[in-house]
């Protein structure tokens, strides 16, 4: 036995030996195949092993190896090699620059195309990069990805982000992009699973726009979902759970504080005692933005399988959303299903779909946001309008008594009758809004190859939205000023359907090995029908669960119905056309027919032109400059806003009006016109420019661009008042009278490298500075707006400024004394020692609208974002930064006062006579006016994404039948720089009234973790 042993020892120790003796010292020097340069941070390893090593600043690196190894060598913006070591010691390799920077693919309209033969100014955001950001929808998670894109966000629950690509070019028009999923236009992508989208492209000059034609004009999106591929089924599974809490709050004024100020003003003011608040009486000291809000809980789930065969693949996928958010009561959730199919019939014929449901529920969201869309007042985003915004509870808890308690010592809610505020509590526990949406989306597509070079594809989409909408108002009584007397049910039906139906053929071949064509011809038919039907009822009593008109007052029944049809045909043409990799030209051409406009404008015709030189595949570049990749290009193009109302150029009729008609003069019932409308209305025209140099250095590790552009919209819609000479008519009407120009510049630098082979990092950053101004309106007429409710109007687009600029008095000091006041004419009625002293502009000896100001507008001269990451082993992270500059907002909150209202804690240091303050004036019960004291800075800095993961190793999760699980912690928005003293400067509006504080739903903090699994 023991020799037995003792032989099995001796063949170990002989085995081992052998293994060792059959290890050899491997040294060698890894250089460019371009330059000849050495290469430092090659990754060179043991293949099918972890042995391995990285080169130094020389390219030279040492390792043991056996003889039948295999040495993998990689590097970013290399393509790798391998090499089996055999009886070499020495192993000297050259890496080949890797072309993926020049075979990057990207979408463009009706195709796709290699990113480096495109002419126009396309960006791609990638799916694995708007997961980092656990996000409601795909636009949320672009802010600070890409140059030219403005992302705003709001913080409610399912509310959409309103996106800017290259400024505001609109006044009345809708000013968002185009959206295009899987080749399906689109109003609304809240109901896409970021999980199952493979990449975002954002078209953003008219080389790139124009073949979308007359809806293009604000640049144009494009989403693209993802597919099953051939092979055994893949099952993955992405879930987050976490809290979200606001990310800044507005320090008020407490009891004491409000009393005091509240008295004071009425000392000041001159009114009549008793004063209104007596310190030794408070009780209450209520913090009712505390009240109002919660620590909002967020929670989803992505699952999906994918696979198939050579001739049929597969992608099914589930996700399920849910969030509470910050507001008490206010919910949101989505269901999203998604069934992707291809189907290989035979090399020539590929047939597929792309099949999407998604079922979505909001409660208590904004009833007051609905039917402001773009097709003649049909939401297809939007409940159905209710009886206000139940987000002005933000306002009322900014506004109400700190001195008023949420419930009185008998359980009735707390008021005062000093003023008009509403108590915000009772104002959430009698709101009943809930809304139901449907919401199906397909397109069936046949890709057939006719002939070598030529493809047709046909795709035929559809879209429906059903959306269902329940406001009740129970009977209730808090206050003389907050009370019903009787209750009321609206219930809201919206029924939207959209098909569209795309054919094109194409033609590609190249000739002499060096001329390559491709032609793409084809013709777009779309319908879009909307009905909006609102019913309501008096004197129906609470239900727990459901509400239904019948159980109401059926003589109080009101009905109300609004509907739209719109058509459209389209030509769509492009020819690409490519010399040597050298050489580039893109030419489109849209003809876009409309039923939306008149019959003598419903055709347009938008072209396109764009050229582009590859420098660096020159002979005379070539191995001889630092550029792996340098490419000019230049574009010119038109394109086209039709979004109005379907019905904006018909007449309005009405009846009720007598008159006295024949031979006995008898009444007869009339009818008259009740609008003017202009026969030439007609869609507004773009004209753009671009310019662009797109570069990649260091081995394609270092890759950037810069863009100048300029966009001139003509034509822009306008509603020009009615002048009296025609009579009784509605005070407005619609015509294309004004021109508005963006202008301006982007940059974007990108770095990724790889220091070993267990250490890569990447790191980005964009910077976009936009010029916006009104160039013209016809008459020359300002566009005042911006209203807060006090009578104030805030904002004016006015010529030579950028559009919804604010306009308001310059506040010049405070008047310390009587004499002051009495030895100035120029100052509002009423002006008392502590009160702001007004700029007379014009020096006419009045205050008035002659002398309001341009202070700025919303829209910010300059915006940056940088992201950045890296792996390392099993961890990774990544983050996200955004800012803007330059920007200011108005805090319509804090303006918006009444008489007996809380102030902020800030308000402290006010005038007094014996505090002498020239920045904070006198305590007032006054309706302020707009003044530069209410416009604030609105730019900001905020960290939007920090994540922190790590994947488990194989062995472990193979016991598990996974492979691959990935835990992550990510936090969002988890620091804001800022000077606005408002919740958020982030304040998304129209063209003409943007970036106003008022019921803002205040942007929130969320802080996460979740778990990728694959099975």
């Amino acid at each position: 036995m023991c020799r037995i042993r003792y032989t099995l020892l001796l063949v170990w120790v002989a085995v081992c030996g052998l293994a060792h003796a059959q290890n050899q010292q491997i040294t060698g020097r890894v250089t460019s195949q371009s330059d000849k340069q050495g290469l430092p941070g090659v990754s060179v390893i043991i293949k099918g092993s972890t042995t391995g090593t990285a080169t130094d600043a020389n390219g030279a690196y040492t390792l043991s190896a056996g003889q039948g190894a295999v040495l993998q060598f990689s590097m970013i913006g290399m393509k790798p090699q391998e090499v089996t070591v055999g009886n070499q010691t020495q192993i000297n390799v050259e890496l080949a620059d890797d072309a993926k920077a020049l075979e990057e693919v990207v979408v463009v309209g009706y195709g796709t195309q290699r990113k480096i033969d495109v002419t126009g100014a396309v960006a791609q955001v990638k799916g694995e990069e708007l997961v980092r950001q656990p996000v409601l929808s795909a636009t949320q998670a672009l802010q600070s990805k890409v140059a030219g894109v403005q992302v705003i966000n709001s913080g409610a629950p399912g509310q959409a982000p309103v996106v800017r690509i290259r400024g505001t070019g609109t006044l009345l028009g809708g000013a968002d992009p185009l959206y295009v999923v899987d080749g399906i236009i689109t109003e609304d992508i809240r109901n896409i699973n970021t999980s199952d989208i493979t990449s975002v492209d954002i078209l953003k000059d008219a080389s790139a726009t124009a073949i979308y034609g007359v809806r293009a004009a604000n640049g144009v999106v494009l989403i693209t979902t993802k597919r099953g591929r051939s092979g055994a089924p893949q099952v993955t599974y992405d879930g987050y759970v976490g809290i979200r809490t606001p990310a800044s709050r507005v320090k008020m004024a407490d009891a004491p504080l409000f009393a005091q100020y509240n008295n004071e003003a009425v000392r000041y003011d001159s009114q009549t005692d008793p004063l209104p608040f007596d310190p030794a009486a408070i009780t209450a000291n209520t913090d009712w933005f505390r009240e109002i809000t919660r620590t909002g809980i967020q929670h989803n789930h992505a699952l999906s399988v994918s696979g198939g065969t050579e001739k049929t693949t597969y992608l099914f996928s589930a996700s399920y959303f849910n969030e509470k958010g910050i507001l008490r009561g206010n919910d949101y959730n989505r269901l999203v299903l998604r069934l992707n199919n291809d189907y290989t019939l035979s090399p020539a014929l590929k047939l597929g779909h792309n099949l999407s449901l998604a079922n979505s529920n909001s409660v208590l969201a904004d009833a007051g946001s609905a039917l402001l869309e773009t097709t003649d007042n049909i939401s297809t985003t939007s409940p159905v309008r209710g009886s206000g915004s139940v987000y002005s509870a933000f306002t009322n808890a900014y506004r109400q008594a700190p001195l008023v308690p949420v419930y009185n010592p008998d359980g009735t809610y707390g008021f005062t009758a000093r003023n008009n505020v509403a108590n915000p509590i009772a104002q959430l526990d009698y709101t009943n809004f809930e809304a139901k949406g449907l919401r199906l989306q397909g397109s069936f597509f046949a890709n057939l190859t006719i002939a070598k070079h030529i493809t047709v594809i046909s795709n035929f989409g559809i879209e429906s939205n059903v959306l269902r909408s329940y406001n009740y108002s129970p009977v209730y009584r808090v206050s003389a000023n907050q009370q019903n007397a009787v209750s009321t049910l609206t219930v809201g039906r919206s029924n939207n359907a959209r098909w569209l139906w795309t054919n094109t053929a194409e033609y590609a071949n190249t000739f002499a090995e060096r001329h390559t064509v491709k032609v793409l011809a084809g013709f777009v038919n779309e319908r879009f029908q909307g009905d909006v039907l609102r019913s309501a009822r008096q004197d129906v009593p609470p239900q727990s669960n459901y509400f239904y008109l019948n159980t109401g007052n059926a003589s109080t029944a009101t009905n109300e119905q609004t509907g739209t049809l719109e058509t459209r045909q389209s030509y769509i043409g492009r020819v690409n056309y490519n010399f040597a990799d050298r050489y580039l030209l893109t030419a489109t051409a849209r003809y876009d027919g409309s039923s939306k406009f008149p019959t003598s404008n419903r055709w347009g015709f938008f072209p396109s032109i764009g050229a582009g030189w590859v420098i660096s595949e020159e002979s005379f570049m070539r191995g001889k400059t630092p550029f792996d990749v340098l490419k000019a290009r230049v574009s010119w193009g038109q394109t086209g806003n039709d979004r109005i109302p379907a019905s904006a150029f018909q007449y309005t009729i009405a009846s009720g009006l007598d008159y006295a008609f024949g031979p006995d003069q008898s009444s007869q019932q009339g009818r008259t016109i009740t609008n003017l409308i202009d026969p030439n209305l007609r869609w507004e025209i773009t004209t753009g420019t671009d310019v662009g140099l797109e570069f990649a250095l260091a081995k394609n590790r270092l890759s950037g661009e810069v863009a100048y552009y300029q966009k001139r919209t003509r034509d822009a819609l306008f509603l020009r008042p009615i002048d009296a000479i025609f009579g009784d008519l509605d005070g407005s009407y619609l015509t294309n009278a004004a021109t508005v120009l963006n202008k301006g510049v982007e940059f974007g630098l990108n770095w990724r490298n790889s220091v070993n082979t267990s250490f890569q990092y990447n790191i980005g950053a964009n910077v976009t500075m936009n010029r916006n101004r009104l160039e013209d309106v016809q008459g020359g007429l300002p566009i005042n707006d911006g209203g807060i409710g006090n009578g104030q109007f805030t904002t004016r687009t006015a010529v030579g400024q950028p559009v919804g600029s604010f306009w308001v008095w310059q506040t010049d000091g405070i008047f310390q004394t009587q004499e002051q006041v009495n030895n100035t004419s120029a100052k509002i009625e009423g002006t008392k020692p502590g009160d702001f002293r007004y700029v007379d502009q014009n020096g006419d000896g009045t205050i008035d609208d002659e002398d309001r100001v341009f202070v700025g507008s919303y829209q910010p001269r300059l915006y940056f974002g940088v992201n950045g990451g890296f792996t390392y082993r099993s961890i990774d992270f990544s983050t996200d930064w955004y800012a803007n500059f330059g920007n200011q907002v108005y805090n319509g909150k804090k303006a918006q006062r009444f008489g007996n209202e809380n102030i902020e804690a800030s308000r402290a240091d006010r005038w007094t006579p014996t505090n002498p303050s020239n920045t904070e004036p006198r305590a007032s019960n006054a309706v302020p006016v707009s003044s530069t004291y209410y416009v604030e800075s609105g730019s900001f800095f905020r960290i939007n994404n920090i994540t922190l993961g790590y994947t488990l190793p194989k062995t472990l999760v193979s016991k598990a039948k996974l492979n691959r699980a990935r835990l992550y912690v990510t936090a969002q928005n988890a620091l804001t720089i800022k000077s606005f003293s408002g919740y958020s400067p982030e304040l998304p509006g129209g063209p003409l009234n943007s970036g106003i504080e008022l019921n803002a739903y205040p942007v929130t903090s969320a802080y996460l973790v979740g778990i990728n699994l694959g099975f």
